[in-house]
């Protein structure tokens, strides 16, 4: 299995449970004051190693990389999965200098509220295993510019704060997400 599949299975594991920890209540005990849920990571890792990475899998397909086979939809479906769980998870408060302010802020809950929107519309067209690149294309144009009008408002200095993501170069080498 490559590591990237690995990795993607792996990271939509740890998020999945994450959530789930989150859900669970023992009927028994009294319900305590809810305190805001906060990730045990920053935002900005969320966003490099949860969202840039499904990210890939909606740029390539509107590229025209299609999928080869069942394995590779599974990938896909299981991006557009972690890409609507982003939108929530970016809704928490994180570990980082800006995340209490981020995760307080409409504005960025309207843009993680599109980020899950663009993931559910991305997980359609998964489930249809549709080769309509003009589709996929649409919803990267949707996610770029969701991701370019929080960073302007958010975030315009520092991209990732030196978390780095490593598809931009083998997008750029014209190389297959699904190789």
């Amino acid at each position: 299995m490559p590591i990237k599949s690995i990795a993607l299975k792996c990271s939509t594991a740890a998020l999945l449970a994450l959530a789930l920890a989150g859900c669970q209540n023992d009927a028994a005990a009294p319900e305590p004051a809810a305190a805001p849920a906060k990730l045990p990571i920053s935002m900005n890792a969320v966003m490099v190693s949860v969202v840039d990475s499904s990210a890939d899998y909606i740029f390539a397909l509107g590229n025209g990389d299609m999928p080869k086979d069942d394995h590779d939809w599974d990938m896909v479906r299981s991006a557009t999965y972690e890409t609507i769980l982003s939108g929530e998870l970016t809704k928490m408060q994180g570990t980082g200098p800006n995340d209490a302010a981020w995760a307080a802020d409409p504005g960025w809950h309207n843009m993680a509220q599109e980020l899950s929107t663009i993931g559910q519309e991305a997980l359609a067209l998964a489930e249809a295993k549709s080769g309509d690149t003009e589709a996929w294309r649409t919803l990267a144009d949707r996610l770029v510019q969701n991701c370019l009008a929080c960073h302007e408002a958010f975030k315009p200095e520092v991209p990732s704060q030196g978390i780095l993501h490593e598809g931009t170069g083998r997008e750029s080498r014209g190389e297959s997400i699904f190789d």
